[in-house]
């Protein structure tokens, strides 16, 4: 069900996913996809991450998803760094839309003043 309302959400001309979206669909594979079907979560995630990617929602939180996600391999497979490289040591296209983590203090989240007319799912 949460797969079949993220495509609906993508193919939307006025409302996108966004850094916080991606960041519930890796939970989604995380818990929801038994790790005795590894393919299935891997290749779930591997599309999450490369429209996340694509999309330049890439960041610190979405990194730490895809870790609880995949293993290690698969996790380089995918960003072609270990699991400790930040947003900021990656393609700086990933992040252009959604690089900073939310502050301490700081009541909005960080990725909201950068997403145009994007909207949270």
């Amino acid at each position: 069900m949460a797969f079949r309302i993220f495509e609906w959400l993508d193919t939307q001309p006025d409302i996108k996913p966004d850094a916080y979206t991606y960041t519930i669909m890796l939970s989604v594979c995380a818990n929801l996809f038994h790790k005795e079907y590894p393919g299935m979560r891997f290749e779930n995630a591997r599309m999450l991450f490369q429209k996340c990617c694509e999309s330049g929602h890439v960041n610190d939180h979405v990194l730490w998803k895809l870790k609880l996600t995949i293993n290690e391999q698969e996790y380089y497979q995918l960003v072609g760094a270990g699991v400790e490289a930040k947003t900021t040591d990656l393609d700086p296209s990933w992040s252009r839309i959604a690089t900073m983590k939310r502050g301490h203090g700081d009541n909005r989240n960080s990725w909201s003043r950068n997403r145009g007319t994007s909207r949270r799912m």
